[in-house]
């Protein structure tokens, strides 16, 4: 006879290993992706998460929700992600996730750091290829991608170290550099790739933090950096907005690296993501609006107090819910505000002080759910 939790992991395998084969074969425009679709993989998913995640069925059995109350991805309960500071999250009681990445804790510092459990990279691996490949990448003009922050070999918990590692080594032709060092950017190595890109001919993809493009800018201006002109088909790809420096602007970042380097603003791609979704959205040029992500990547928009969704159009905070996520948990409220977008949604910034307060009692009930049950 199989166990109870032998079952739950070999329910996990199938339904993963389903969801990857998905998402390796969706290409915008020729893979439906409708909503009942996406519902009928939302219930999959719940009933594995009710199931097999503790501290999520006890929050969800405080709610009064389970299995039989989900008919999609709306209906999912979502946890804060202060959730991930206080509680892990882990579909499989005993499992070893695969990775672990933190969250950056800038807002409250260090000691505040959540962790993300990651129980199947080649998931998480398979949703990041496909979104960078849809709204970013273009296969049928190999750009040489080059990264700029330190690997995920020098900073072990970090998401975006992951992310780009994967991307450097396992799209185009694989011969994607870095040119991080332990000092931070080598700036030497980067004058080089742009200057042997010039002179070849060779478009790059060059991905990096708003932060360290916008230092990259000012060697530009004052000489110590290399200024040429880049190919046509080279591509810029900045994560994260414009916190961490004061008086950042994201457009004159863009107007000085087309001044720079030729490299137009709809060329220029803003990444939209967080530790806690492994899924990201994408938006050109700046405004970066709307920011677009993959079919199994969706947002709604709630009242900060009560957490019913707002008219569309209208600002309040955003909660996403992230097939990919699988191993953890979908349904994820964050302390963003946004709204909705054409077929995305706009950031509008993070909530200053203290969180919301519909995040703050719904970390209040998780809390006590774990401490009744």
């Amino acid at each position: 006879m199989t166990s109870p939790r032998r079952a739950a992991g070999e329910t996990f395998d199938l339904l993963s290993a389903e969801l990857i084969a998905a998402f390796n074969g969706w290409r915008p425009g020729l893979s439906s992706w409708d909503e009942s679709t996406l519902d009928a993989w939302a219930r999959r998913a719940f009933q594995l998460q009710f199931e097999g995640n503790t501290p999520y069925r006890k929050y969800c059995e405080a709610r009064r929700v389970g299995p039989s109350d989900v008919n999609g991805w709306r209906d999912f309960v979502p946890v804060p992600t202060e959730a991930f500071r206080v509680v892990d999250l882990l579909v499989g009681p005993g499992v070893d996730p695969g990775l672990v990445f933190r969250t950056s804790g800038t807002t409250r510092g260090r000691s505040a750091q959540g962790r993300h459990l990651v129980r199947c990279p080649e998931l998480y691996r398979a949703s990041l290829r496909a979104g960078f490949r849809a709204f970013v990448y273009d296969e049928d003009n190999p750009a040489k991608i080059v990264t700029l922050p330190p690997s995920f070999t020098h900073d072990a918990d970090s998401s975006l170290g992951w992310m780009l590692d994967d991307l450097r080594v396992g799209i185009g032709l694989g011969d994607g550099v870095s040119v991080a060092s332990t000092a931070g950017i080598d700036w030497g190595k980067l004058d080089t790739e742009v200057r042997e890109s010039a002179e070849g001919g060779r478009p790059l993809c060059l991905l990096g933090t708003t932060l360290g493009f916008a230092e990259w800018l000012d060697r530009l201006e004052d000489g110590r950096s290399v200024a040429s002109k880049l190919p046509e088909g080279t591509l810029l790809m900045d994560t994260g907005g414009e916190k961490g420096r004061e008086g950042l602007e994201r457009g004159r970042l863009l107007r000085g690296l087309e001044d720079q380097l030729g490299i137009a603003p709809p060329s220029i791609v803003n990444e939209f993501g967080m530790t806690e979704l492994l899924s990201q959205r994408y938006g050109h040029g700046d405004p970066a609006v709307p920011l677009i992500g993959p079919p199994w990547l969706r947002s709604i928009v709630l009242d900060p107090v009560t957490l019913e969704e707002v008219p569309r159009g209208e600002t309040g905070i955003l909660c996403h819910f992230d097939l990919a996520n699988l191993g953890s948990v979908c349904a994820v409220l964050t302390e963003d505000q946004g709204r909705a977008a054409g077929d995305g949604i706009e950031w509008v910034g993070r909530t200053e002080g203290a969180p919301p307060r519909g995040c703050s009692l719904a970390t209040a009930e998780l809390l006590e759910a774990q401490g009744n049950a």
